[in-house]
């Protein structure tokens, strides 16, 4: 019976190694581990009280010396690598190495974390548990903001969390092409009793759709977009290459809710509008629902109305009003950086920004098929503030002759780039107190509503400039910065006559070299 009593602190430090182990499997102290734990801590005290003389004995040993050093120095490295994790985990750090940041985050999602106020957790429902591409993503947003709690949850394990969250939506696809396999699940955004949910079931889970899942549990009230139509205005429903469905859906995946309207239908602008677009009209709206509009900016609403050149209307008497004056021209560049984008001298590319939070930190390119110009007039109305957004380069005009064949620049006739094509405006409406914010009218007005069409939306910068403006002007200043970016396709995709070539090499070649290069050192070495 003693000899069994000496050996319990070996048994109690078995039963402790076994406890952590069983926490790192299941992340979670259970009534089983937990007794387990102290199981083994009442072991290893009844072991040390059953041999105590022996260890004073064992202590005054040369050996036992040694052996101590060795322990206290063990324990020593364990504290440093324990102590450094520690630092490392709190004060997470990450560097991106690749050519084009492919593991940096975007400046949209640096913004919306950094915000955050709330803590936002994130479970992800895949088959199996862990999932490494998102995984990877992941620890991208933790290392960015503390309030980001993340777990992955294997629903066939635990299908009661699955059902709590309505998880139907996790499994394997196969691509039928290239006969790769794919994880596919559901992950779920809360944030209080606000919830989202991403389904995917053939194609990864994206910064884009994570970032927006956040963006719409942050958002207390869902807002409201309109598109003005009744005067041939785009039609965000459009899915050709002229319409607006991709604009919508990139509005509708930042937490909007976009609707078309009538105004003479409505008899005014909707209450709960937070932002009215006017997207290339043909022909020129009724005073009447032009005066729904001032009345709505009149209020502090936000309000985008992109024109086009003649024929189109200028909508000249009502823009004065807002000090910005569209000039009836056509904007052509003849710098040659259209021919990047394959395009002519009529549709000019814009590489340079105003300082304004539209285009904060922004720096992709961008361009702006048959535009007019359009700029602050002098002296501006009373109490209005008009900004350009940005500009055609030197090497552009705005050509005033529309009808004729051959545009070439009359300096007499003609206005000399570079041209303002966007502006944007800011009235006070009411100032600010001690209790309360100001209120201010904000309009943007770009001289083309070509740029954000289906056909342009995802072309360099387009669509993320289109939405910048929504976002302003829905006074949704968080929002603005550089939409995520889908991740660069670089598999490389090879003959089957250079896979027989490296088939070669591999199989055969590599290991014919390395068996004859093993029988030459063995035969010279019995020559010795």
């Amino acid at each position: 019976m003693k000899k069994l009593l000496q050996k319990l602190d070996t048994l109690g430090l078995l039963l402790l190694v076994a406890a952590a182990i069983w926490y790192s499997v299941t992340n979670l102290w259970s009534v089983w581990n937990i007794g387990l734990g102290i199981a083994g801590g009442v072991c290893i005290i009844t072991g040390i009280a059953v041999n105590y003389r022996q260890i004073l004995v064992s202590l005054g040993k040369r050996s036992t010396k040694y052996a101590g050093n060795y322990v206290i120095s063990l324990i020593l490295v364990v504290a440093i690598v324990s102590g450094l994790n520690f630092v490392g985990q709190r004060h997470p750090q990450r560097f991106d190495l690749t050519s084009e940041g492919q593991y940096t985050l975007a400046p949209q999602t640096a913004k919306v974390l950094n915000n955050l106020d709330r803590d936002v957790y994130i479970k992800a429902f895949f088959p199996g548990g862990e999932y490494g591409p998102l995984k990877e993503l992941l620890t991208g947003y933790r290392t960015l903001s503390s309030r980001i709690h993340f777990e992955f949850i294997d629903p066939d394990r635990q299908p009661d969390i699955a059902l709590q969250n309505e998880v139907e939506v996790y499994g394997v696809f196969q691509n039928p092409l290239t006969g790769t396999q794919l994880k596919f699940g559901t992950v779920v955004i809360s944030m209080g009793d606000r919830k989202e949910k991403i389904e995917k079931r053939s194609e990864e889970v994206l910064e884009q759709d994570l970032t927006n899942a956040i963006i719409k549990t942050l958002r207390m009230e869902t807002p409201k977009v309109y598109f003005v139509q009744g005067h041939g205005e785009k039609n965000p429903e459009d899915t050709e290459q002229r319409g607006y469905s991709d604009a919508k859906k990139a509005m509708e995946d930042q937490g909007y809710v976009v609707e078309s309207i009538n105004l003479v239908e409505a008899g005014q602008v909707p209450e709960d509008a937070k932002g009215l677009i006017l997207a290339g009209p043909e022909m020129e709206p009724f005073q009447q629902e032009l005066q729904y509009i001032n009345d709505y900016l009149n209020k502090g609403g936000g309000v985008l109305i992109l024109t086009d050149p003649e024929p189109s209307p200028s909508l000249e008497t009502f823009l004065k009003e807002w000090g910005v004056q569209a000039d009836n021209n056509l904007v052509l560049d003849v710098s040659g950086m259209g021919q990047l984008m394959g395009t002519g001298p009529s549709i000019p590319l814009v590489t340079g920004y105003e300082n304004h939070a539209i285009t904060d930190r922004f720096d992709a390119m961008t361009f702006f098929p048959l535009t007019r110009s359009v700029q602050p007039l002098e002296p501006l109305p009373e109490g209005v503030t008009v900004e350009t957004l940005f500009m055609s380069n030197t090497n552009s005009w705005g050509e005033t002759d529309l009808s004729s064949v051959e545009a070439q620049l009359d300096p007499g006739e003609d206005q000399e780039g570079p041209l303002p094509l966007a502006v944007a405006v800011t009235k006070e409406i009411i100032a600010a107190t001690d209790e309360t914010p100001a209120v201010h009218a904000r309009m943007v007005v770009t001289g083309t509503s070509n740029f954000p069409i289906n056909a342009y939306f995802a072309a360099q910068g387009n669509g993320n400039l289109f939405l910048n403006m929504v976002s302003w002007l829905a006074q949704d200043d968080d929002l603005i910065s550089i939409r995520p970016k889908d991740p660069t396709d670089r598999r490389i995709i090879l003959s089957q006559s250079q896979l027989s070539l490296i088939r070669l090499f591999v199989v055969f070649l590599f290991p014919l070299i390395v068996l004859v290069a093993g029988i030459v050192v063995v035969v010279n070495r019995r020559r010795r």
